[in-house]
């Protein structure tokens, strides 16, 4: 490229600031009728001319003399009559006629017309003054139109400018409009996009053209000196200007031989450019400068405009779409819906690559409760690896301080924590809390690839969604809890309505079990009564009920201080398997049944402990305050229940039992062998039953009195229940006999316990104080069912019979329904329990008064 230089352009040139490429060769367009220029003016002053006509008049009167040295001296004033304006003509023509009248006084008659030559040729050059006058006016006038012509136009653009708000119209219109009134052939409008400008529309220039033209950044070329002063650059001549080759993507020769660019300016900030080509060499005039800077105005205010517009139609869409997500947040009726809609609704208004929605968990804990995630790695997250706590990560900042964030790089804000399991990627992130009545109640994080990918309308927008969906989920919140106490309620009182059917404590006991474990979605409850006197609990009732098989009848609380703390200090206790602080006894017996966690309350009845209630999970079970409190509710009902049936089965047992002996009575066991009998009759399991009848015992009568007889019959009584299982029912039939109903128990085993009663007092004796031992024995007679009899009766007509066989035969002896006696012999062995809190012997309840009373 040869060597140019760059000026500033003149005020006849350009406007003031604008640079011009003056090259060589170049020539004006055909039809730049704008261009003409108004007649030159003389810049010698009048003054000056009328001096010099008089020294030359002076000089040609003593040389030539007479007219010749008149004519002379009025040359330079016709001279001056053209050039100088009008006023200054008048006054040289003046000068000249003056000139002419002294040249004629005092002149003979022969040299007047000579004078009258000089006037006419003074008159002359008046009306060829005048003649040459109009004519500068007439090319005054066609420039002063083609400028009006040019005002008109932009005009014309600026108000068609107006009447659209649509940004490629506004676009089109510049360049077309540029292209025409300048009659170039080519124009074309940039954009500014962050730091390079990129082709937004064009005229004049063909498409493939325009496709090769790439983006340039605002501080290449020419465009840094625009961006620099916000001024026009020309450039007349631009054919070996590499940086124009690279401008168009043109390899080779360029179509364009000269530029115009005017900068596009709102507000002091250049926001783009608009280029006039042509493909000649064109020398640009100060009034293309102007109309392509007026047209670069009125464009830069409707860009701004339309930009303003669709700012606003792209808000009111999004406010639409709020309201839209706003709605059917509201209708949802559940947390987990409502984070569902959150994370659906939020991408409608908002481009991100993976959503969060958190809610906080007091104390410290925040839980994700909805996900969505659209691009590679987004696109499935384990929601456990997402849960933190308050002050950790963007999220615990966030729902901490109660301030949303703008993270326009994520790696490195030092708030940030990385999920476990992901890799560090150039990120940006939107985090917003979710406030209701002032307090945090949750968190909106979003996560895009990339560096500032978020702005200060997605923050805006989504801290107006983040409202609305706290409002939405606080309503689905306490639509839950409403609904579960609807439901608490409704299974408090069908838990109250099924215990007021039974009065039995161990079906009252295993009703709160079922309750009480479903109302925590547990695996198992136990209910266990407080015998306060033998420091053990007893348990009554279990839930799941076939599984009370498995489960110690009793356990002592010596071995277990945490129980025994929860029964005296009537509070409640949540223990795992995970808890180091935990008590030893109770993690060794969790581990070892299986289970992982163990919550146990008191069961309270007017102010005092009567039982236990032991919740038992297999898994980890996270205990929510409000649940528990609900089942310390159920489980105070379900107290007054169990202890109401107690104390009817002790009143109960006052009616059925014999108060010296403390066996059921002759009532009580033709009514429970009848219900025996229908069991077994349902179940198809074996029943027997024992009548046992003192030998001898009138004689203890006669010999020491009826008091002692009382006394050996209580005795009597206790080594009877020393040989019985916990199911097996004893009673006083009468006197001296007795009457045991054996559950499931085939004649075979019944003969085996009967011999081991027998046994028992052949071993034993009867001691009293101040008197020697006395023996006591017994004649046993042996029915079952359905083999013996099968009604009450007939079990007990069939024993009755097989008894005094026995007796007949001399006593002490056993014999069932037939003609075989048995002698004792083999031991009777109750089938053993397993299970939690293994220990022998299961004591019935009704047999507890004396202790519970």
């Amino acid at each position: 490229m040869s060597a140019q230089h760059e000026r500033p352009a003149s005020p006849d040139e350009g406007a003031q600031g604008v640079h011009v490429r003056p090259d060589r060769g170049v020539s004006p367009r055909p039809d730049a009728t704008d261009r003409t220029e108004a007649a030159p003016r003389a810049s010698i002053p009048s003054e000056l001319l009328a001096i010099a006509a008089l020294g030359i008049l002076a000089v040609a009167s003593a040389t030539a003399g007479g007219l010749v040295a008149v004519g002379l001296a009025s040359i330079p004033l016709a001279v001056a009559s053209l050039l100088l304006p009008v006023t200054g003509a008048i006054a040289c023509a003046a000068a000249a006629c003056a000139l002419a009248v002294g040249a004629v006084i005092g002149r003979p008659a022969d040299q007047v017309p000579a004078a009258a030559e000089l006037a006419v040729f003074l008159a002359s050059s008046v009306v060829l003054r005048a003649a040459l006058g109009r004519v500068a006016r007439d090319g005054d006038d066609v420039a002063d139109a083609r400028r009006a012509e040019r005002i008109d136009d932009v005009l014309t653009i600026a108000e068609r400018l107006t009447q659209t708000v649509e940004r490629s119209e506004i676009l089109r219109i510049v360049v077309v409009e540029t292209q025409r009134v300048l009659g170039v052939d080519g124009a074309l409008i940039r954009i500014r996009h962050g730091q390079t400008l990129e082709v937004a529309a064009w005229a004049g220039i063909d498409d493939a053209t325009v496709r090769r033209m790439p983006s340039v950044r605002v501080d290449e070329g020419w465009f840094g000196q625009i961006f620099r002063t916000g001024r026009p650059w020309v450039a007349d001549d631009v054919l070996s200007d590499p940086f124009h080759h690279r401008l168009y993507g043109i390899v080779g020769r360029s179509p364009f031989a000269s530029d115009l660019v005017a900068p596009v300016v709102h507000h002091g900030r250049v926001i783009g450019a608009i280029s006039a080509v042509s493909r000649a060499p064109l020398r640009w005039n100060r009034a293309d400068v102007e109309f392509v800077a007026a047209v670069a105005t009125h464009a830069a205010v409707a860009i701004h405009n339309a930009d303003l517009f669709a700012m606003a139609r792209a808000s009111s869409d999004r406010m639409g779409v709020l309201q839209a997500a706003s709605a059917r947040m509201s209708r949802q009726n559940s947390i987990e819906s409502v984070g569902r809609a959150i994370v659906e609704e939020t991408g409608r208004i908002i481009d991100y690559h993976n959503a969060r929605v958190y809610v906080v968990e007091p104390p410290d804990d925040i839980v994700p409760i909805a996900f969505e995630g659209r691009v590679g790695a987004y696109e499935k997250v384990d929601l456990d690896v997402l849960r933190t706590k308050l002050g950790r990560g963007f999220t615990g900042w966030v729902a901490l301080h109660g301030k949303p964030l703008l993270i326009p790089e994520a790696n490195a804000d030092p708030r940030g924590m990385t999920i476990p399991g992901t890799d560090d990627v150039d990120e940006s992130m939107l985090v917003v809390p979710m406030k209701y009545d002032e307090r945090v109640i949750g968190a909106i994080t979003l996560s895009k690839l990339g560096l500032n990918q978020f702005d200060e309308e997605d923050l805006r927008l989504l801290t107006i969604l983040a409202d609305q969906a706290a409002t939405a989920l606080e309503s689905a919140r306490l639509l839950a809890r409403t609904q579960a106490l609807a439901g608490e309620l409704r299974r408090l009182l069908d838990m109250g309505s099924e215990l007021a059917h039974s009065l039995e404590p161990r079906t009252v006991a295993d009703l709160i079990a079922r309750y009480l474990a479903e109302s925590m979605g547990v695996d198992q409850c136990a209910i266990s009564y407080w015998d306060r006197p033998g420091d053990r609990v007893l348990t009554w009732g279990y839930h799941p009920r076939e599984r009370l098989v498995d489960v110690a009848e009793e356990y002592g609380l010596a071995g277990y201080p945490e129980t025994r703390r929860v029964l005296r200090d009537q509070v409640t206790v949540v223990l795992s398997v995970d808890d180091p602080a935990g008590d030893p006894a109770e993690i060794a017996l969790l581990r070892t049944e299986g289970n992982h966690a163990l919550v146990m309350l008191p069961l309270v009845a007017k102010g005092e402990s009567i039982g236990l209630v032991e919740i038992i999970s297999s898994t980890p079970v996270k205990v929510d305050e409000s649940r528990l409190e609900f089942v310390r509710t159920m489980a105070n009902e379900a107290a007054m229940a169990l202890e109401n049936a107690r104390l009817y089965e002790a009143a109960r047992n006052l009616a059925d039992r014999d108060q010296l002996t403390g066996f059921y009575n002759h009532r009580f066991l033709h009514e429970r062998l009848g219900e025996e009998i229908i069991r077994a009759q349902r179940s198809h399991a074996p029943l027997a039953l024992l009548m046992i009848d003192l030998d001898d015992f009138k004689l203890v009568n006669d010999t020491f009195g009826h008091l002692f007889g009382d006394r050996v019959l209580a005795w009597t009584s206790e080594r009877i229940r020393s040989t019985l299982r916990g199911s097996d029912v004893p009673a006083r039939y009468g006197g001296d006999e007795f009457a045991i109903i054996l559950p499931d128990t085939d004649a075979a085993a019944a003969h085996v316990v009967a011999g081991r009663i027998v046994a028992e007092f052949r071993e034993r004796s009867f001691e009293a104080e101040g008197r020697r031992a006395i023996p006591v024995a017994c004649s046993i007679g042996v029915a079952a069912f359905p083999g013996d009899g099968r009604s009450a009766q007939d079990l007990i007509a069939a024993a009755d019979r097989a008894l005094y066989r026995v007796k007949a035969a001399g006593g002490r002896g056993t014999a069932v329904f037939g003609p075989t006696l048995v002698e004792p012999g083999a031991e009777h062995v109750a089938p053993g329990r397993k299970g939690r809190r293994r220990s022998p012997g299961r004591p019935d309840p009704e047999a507890l008064e004396g202790a519970a009373s």
